[in-house]
Parts: structure tokens; sequence; C-alpha cells
């Protein structure tokens, strides 16, 4: 089965990447990922204000066999390392309104780290 981008369910050939770094733009991500198969498309949630990447993004592969391959072959050092950070990658799902946002890092609350993308309840 081919998958379209189109698609108003959630699509098994997407694939959510998070813990991305602040430099990385679609191009990059396409980069990083190519290997897996042929990447119909790539997205990077950027921030408005400054332009740098928010730390994840999506991609939408050709079929779902490579965005299968992607999930389970690229989770892992060095293919998922991308300028100092080790990216994350699962199959997106559809989001749920009322699921509470994730209020701070993998750190804990005493996270002081420069890169961190999260809110910190100071």
């Amino acid at each position: 089965p081919v998958c379209h981008p189109d698609m108003t369910e959630v699509d098994p050939c997407e694939v959510y990447v998070r813990y991305l770094p602040r430099t990385c733009d679609e191009a990059r991500l396409r980069a990083q990922f190519e290997k897996c198969g042929r990447i119909v498309r790539a997205r990077v949630a950027k921030d408005r204000d400054t332009g740098e990447c928010k730390g994840y993004g999506f991609m939408t592969f050709s079929n779902k066999t490579e965005a299968r391959r992607c999930v389970r072959e690229y989770n892992e050092h060095p293919r998922n390392y991308m300028d100092g950070k080790h990216a994350v990658i699962t199959h997106a799902t559809a989001s749920n309104p009322n699921k509470r946002p994730v209020a701070m890092c993998s750190f804990g609350v005493h996270c002081r780290r420069s890169d961190c993308h999260f809110r910190r309840p100071d």
C-alpha cells in the first residue's frame, strides 16, 4: 500500500522525530534519514520569533515499510546522532486534546541545560 500525505487519519507512513537540535531544518532531516527510503515530505517545527527548530519534526515516507525501517533501525547511535543530540523516532499518532503537555525535560525540574527545549517551572 502506498501512503498519501493528504490523508485525514493517522498516516502509517509518517514518523515523528523528537529531540532535534535547534540547528535542524528540513534539508538536514532528509539528509539524515534518506537511507531509510524515499521521503515524500519532511517538516520541522520552527519558532516563529527566532526561526530555530523547536526540537521536533515529521517525515512522511513513500510506504509504511520504509517508515517502519526508520523507526526500527535509526533509533541508535550513530544513525540518530545530530549535532550533539540523539533524535528519537516513533510512528506518528493522532493528537489528543485531553493530553497534558510535557512540563519539563527528562533531566527533571533542576535541568539548566542551555539547549533544553522544555518549559522550566521557575
